[in-house]
């Protein structure tokens, strides 16, 4: 963890000035890194508990794929990312508002939106321009368990 704070931290810096006070920020990366690895942990504990003993652990990318690209199709970005912290890697609604710089209303009425239309399949009959960086970029963050993948645009 130290490793991936103090990398995570020479990456920022590279782009942005250096603070005055660093601890501060450092601490911030490592408990969020920490955060993120717990839920991973959870994550994995509680499949390994739900499911059978399967020969194979990991996820099939074609189904995680098809499944990000039909979001893709139906919602907007910012819908799609909300919904995946929130629902896929347990993300409270505040620690999506902050990640996101919104409002924690406006994460609610989101979600609320996106669970709505999910739900009413029959009523969502147009289709989106799907992006496809997006779309490897989302697959590649569930594949990897890595929700800063979400929010990162590169």
């Amino acid at each position: 963890m130290f490793q991936d704070t103090l990398l995570k931290s020479l990456v920022f810096f590279l782009h942005t000035e250096p603070y005055l006070d660093v601890k501060p920020f450092l601490v911030r990366v490592a408990r969020n890194l920490w955060i993120d690895d717990c839920r991973k942990t959870n994550r994995r504990r509680r499949t390994l508990i739900d499911q059978p003993k399967l020969y194979y652990t990991d996820n099939d990318y074609v189904e995680v794929r098809n499944a990000i690209e039909w979001l893709a199709e139906r919602f907007p970005r910012r819908n799609i990312e909300m919904w995946l912290l929130a629902n896929y890697f347990g993300y409270s609604m505040l620690e999506i508002a902050v990640a996101m710089g919104c409002s924690v209303s406006a994460v609610k009425s989101i979600l609320y939106r996106t669970r709505e239309l999910l739900r009413n399949r029959d009523e969502m009959l147009e289709s989106r321009k799907v992006i496809h960086l997006d779309v490897e970029r989302w697959s590649r963050a569930i594949m990897q368990d890595r929700p800063q993948c979400i929010l990162s645009e590169g």
